[in-house]
């Protein structure tokens, strides 16, 4: 019976034998994959990570070049458009401003002229003498504006007060003149205006597209041309900026404008 057991008991042992080798064999092989995966995975990151950063910079140069690109084209249409701007307003100067201003000046020279000149050119006589009730009478033209000078007595005051009344009543509160604060150049909502005075002199100013055409007027004013008698217009094409209260992100000038002082034609 015992030499019956021993066969049994030796493949019972056998076969334990093989498994623990099996399985010592797994374990083994697990290490082994386990060491060369954690081995190898770093590598294979940093390979990607400087793959990845060597296409990152190619592809922000290109997007860099392609702005600067297009900063160059946008800063030379902006140039060019300013020249053709600037030509079509010295030609409309030359065209019609300076002739027109020639023209004011010619016409005051003419009324300078009368006024200096004899203010009567018919025959006179000497004012005064006997004045007459019956204008038949008038022997002279002197005697009939005599008797013309004779101030009335009579006046009605009340009818004096009430044009006094009414004359101040009409009397305009006197304007006082506060300029904005000057925008900095870097100021995304600032506007450079310059201005072209009747003397051929220029200035310049920044604004803010919320600011009004008041503000154009009080600057002007402070440089020497009123308001009352002066007025701002554009170049190219004329407008005038009669309107006080328009701002100027109304009117659509952009970040730069040529505006021109001209003299009010005398009503």
């Amino acid at each position: 019976m015992s030499c019956g057991l021993a066969p049994k008991w030796a493949a019972e042992w056998v076969n334990l034998k093989v498994s623990l080798q099996l399985i010592l064999q797994g374990v083994f092989l697990f290490t082994l994959s386990t060491l060369l995966l954690g081995w190898l995975l770093p590598k294979i990151y940093l390979l990607l990570l400087c793959a990845i950063h060597s296409l990152v910079p190619a592809k922000a140069k290109h997007e860099k070049d392609d702005l600067e690109l297009y900063e160059s084209k946008k800063k030379e249409h902006r140039e060019k458009s300013q020249t053709q701007y600037d030509s079509l307003a010295s030609e409309y100067n030359q065209r019609v401003l300076i002739p027109r201003q020639e023209e004011k000046r010619r016409k005051k020279e003419e009324d300078f002229i009368k006024f200096l000149g004899p203010a009567w050119k018919g025959k006179g006589s000497p004012l005064g003498g006997q004045i007459f009730d019956d204008e038949n009478h008038c022997d002279s033209a002197g005697q009939e504006a005599a008797r013309r000078r004779i101030v009335r007595e009579d006046i009605n005051l009340d009818v004096l007060a009430a044009a006094a009344s009414n004359a101040a009543k009409k009397q305009k509160i006197k304007h006082v003149i506060i300029l904005p604060d000057e925008p900095s150049a870097d100021e995304p909502d600032a506007i450079s205006v310059l201005f072209r005075t009747p003397l051929g002199t220029t200035f310049q100013r920044r604004f803010l597209n919320s600011d009004k055409v008041q503000c154009l007027c009080d600057l002007i004013t402070t440089k020497g041309f009123s308001y009352k008698s002066y007025i701002i217009s554009t170049s190219y094409p004329r407008v005038l900026l009669s309107d006080p209260n328009v701002t100027l992100s109304e009117l659509k000038f952009g970040k730069r404008i040529l505006l021109n002082i001209e003299e009010k034609d005398a009503e």
